[in-house]
């Protein structure tokens, strides 16, 4: 830890220096930290991961220069003289000096801000579970991130909602694992959000997920052999990793809040240990990811196993302002929507079967993923991997802005079960043919037509009328 100096440091010199090295090598993206505090020779800078050693007594000047992108990725420690100034080392790395770097290094120089996304146009309405005869579904989810930013908890209450709300995943069957434990996260100046977070930006209200556990290595091992108990035969397992990825003499590994981080030997291990099922489903965002790729392959004893990657082993994967590109992608396929709520076009069932597949919805995200220096990797065995989805669709409806609160079966009471059932078929009938979806797009053209007449009639009126004059 570095060790603050009661006599006066030459800050200004320092920053002013900082700048312009980095004019000096045309860094028009870097932003800048330092920390007031002098480091000690032979100090290590991230332990285990970064391994990066203070060469002599000095102010770091931490010099991100990709900030828009997860970590690990470029960046640079200018070690400075802590009595003159005067630039004496810079050494290139892949991470900052710490993941909570936001409460230490000062921030002076921001070339890269990340802009707010807009909220959300239209809210997501899916139907409800009695309409249909289906049992739940047998899948189960772990969702992991450690050491989180906004953006990736965002990607997996996407993920939770449509796995809860849309494939009828239970709740229970669902492991979440973030940050410390709790719904916090960095900001992009990588300061703590203080609690509470507020809502989701899809659609503006509160998060839904339970965070179960933290995201560290232990937990994520754990909830591993924690679901490899219940899972029998016929039942299937998704993982979602998030965050930030890094590579340690080319291994590959994922990061975690606290303590040691998850490398590709880690993670095949504990997938090894799991008895048989019948479907792996696994999509990571994570800089590095793509190391993982055979590994899990190799060590997953399903029937059908799948991996898409953000990108490759070598590469850092791309951030945004609210969702990672790619994550955000691969979700929305699986959504059959964007997150707020409006549809995608073209729709990602490719096989127009009502299912969205592991494949569809990597060659759907590969070709949606905005992050420009992302490159989507996929693998999967060759019996079945790229078939296994979450199960039939039950597609969301729609609903504009005026009509977001008539939502009547969300106040009357269940049907009887004759009832239920006479309807089901009837509407298994009409989603099959796909019928459904264009009695409810006419319904709303003819609603909007008529409120469209109500509006041309009631400003021509007041055109009409002359103005007051006092």
């Amino acid at each position: 830890m570095p060790i603050k100096h009661s006599a006066a440091l030459p800050l200004n010199i320092i920053r002013q220096r900082a700048r312009i090295r980095v004019a000096s090598y045309a860094g028009t993206a870097t932003n800048l930290y330092v920390h007031d505090g002098i480091y000690r020779r032979g100090e290590v800078l991230q332990p285990k991961r970064g391994d990066i050693v203070v060469p002599r007594d000095s102010i770091i000047v931490f010099a991100d220069d990709e900030p828009t992108k997860n970590w690990g990725h470029r960046c640079r420690y200018l070690f400075h003289d802590p009595k003159t100034g005067e630039l004496i080392q810079e050494l290139p790395a892949l991470l900052p000096p710490t993941f909570d770097f936001g409460e230490r290094f000062e921030l002076f120089h921001q070339a890269s801000i990340v802009s707010a996304a807009s909220r959300a146009q239209y809210p997501l309405l899916y139907l409800p579970p009695w309409l249909y005869l289906e049992n739940a579904s047998s899948w189960y989810a772990i969702l992991y991130s450690g050491a989180s930013m906004n953006r990736h908890v965002n990607d997996i209450e996407f993920l939770y909602r449509i796995l809860v709300n849309l494939y009828r995943v239970p709740a229970a069957n669902i492991t979440v694992l973030s940050f410390d434990g709790t719904l916090d996260y960095n900001d992009a100046s990588w300061q703590k959000v203080p609690p509470p977070v507020g809502n989701w930006p899809g659609d503006n209200t509160p998060y839904q997920m339970k965070i179960n556990g933290s995201g560290t290595k232990e937990e994520l091992l754990a909830a591993i052999a924690a679901v490899g108990e219940k899972m029998g035969p016929q039942d299937n397992l998704f993982l979602h990793t998030n965050n930030h990825g890094n590579t340690v003499n080319g291994v590959s590994t994922l990061i975690s809040y606290s303590g040691d981080d998850t490398t590709q030997s880690d993670l095949a291990d504990a997938i090894k240990a799991l008895p048989k099922f019948a479907s792996f489903m696994v999509m990571m965002e994570q800089c590095f990811s793509g190391g993982f790729i055979q590994p899990i392959i190799n060590a997953s004893p399903a029937s059908c196993t799948s991996v898409a990657t953000a990108v490759d082993a070598n590469t850092s994967s791309d951030g945004g302002p609210q969702y990672d590109p790619f994550a955000l992608a691969w979700i929305t396929a699986m959504a059959w929507a964007n997150p707020d709520g409006s549809s995608i076009s073209p729709d990602a069932d490719t096989n127009v079967d009502d299912r969205v597949s592991a494949g569809e919805a990597f060659v759907y995200a590969k070709a949606n993923d905005t992050g420009p220096d992302d490159n989507p990797q996929y693998a999967e065995n060759a019996a079945c991997g790229g078939a296994a989805n979450f199960g039939g669709v039950r597609r969301p409806i729609f609903i504009p802005p005026l009509y977001r609160y008539l939502f009547p079966w969300q106040i009357l009471p269940d049907p009887p079960p004759e009832q239920v059932e006479k309807f089901a078929i009837q509407l298994a009938k009409q989603l099959k043919s796909r019928s459904f979806r264009q009695v409810i797009a006419e319904s709303i053209e003819d609603e909007r037509n008529s409120l469209t007449k109500v509006m041309r009639t009631a400003l021509s009126k007041g055109k009409a009328r002359k103005p007051l004059h006092r």
